[in-house]
């Protein structure tokens, strides 16, 4: 009973606002390696990049859901654009040389109505395994050039 009440045109201290924690870039551990040609143009317009297909797991087997354009990749894990509706925390698979390889939806940015940057970092502990999924996406982009 004893609360303020809050008068039309008050404003909240800062202090006492919510703050939103969102995960930034720079909280990465590891680099990413740009595989765009030319990074000043719109990520819009960036045709770069290697496409693979994207998985979901279902019970009984493994459900291709769309494909996505990967436009970074490093140690921590890959940026690519889709136009798949995926959620933060979500598990998803890549194929690569028709490897199916697991990563983990860190963000979520719209980059207009239709199209997402995701990045995700690997699902997968090894390292080793990690470094030789890089290769082949890095010789897969040196190929498309």
């Amino acid at each position: 009973m004893n609360d303020p009440i809050i008068q039309h045109g008050e404003f909240i201290p800062a202090t006492q606002q919510e703050q939103q924690s969102t995960p930034n870039i720079d909280s990465r551990q590891h680099t990413r390696h740009s595989l765009r040609e030319d990074t000043d143009k719109s990520i819009v317009f960036a045709c770069d990049g290697v496409t693979v297909s994207l998985y979901k797991s279902t019970w009984r087997s493994n459900k291709t859901i769309g494909i996505a354009n990967i436009k970074d990749i490093g140690l921590g894990g890959i940026g690519f654009i889709s136009r798949c509706k995926l959620k933060p925390k979500q598990q998803v698979s890549i194929a690569v040389d028709d490897e199916l390889i697991p990563i983990i939806i860190m963000r979520v940015h719209s980059i207009n109505e239709k199209l997402n940057f995701i990045g995700a970092r690997w699902a997968i502990e090894d390292q080793q395994k990690s470094l030789s999924i890089i290769r082949k996406v890095k010789l897969l982009s040196e190929k498309s050039v």
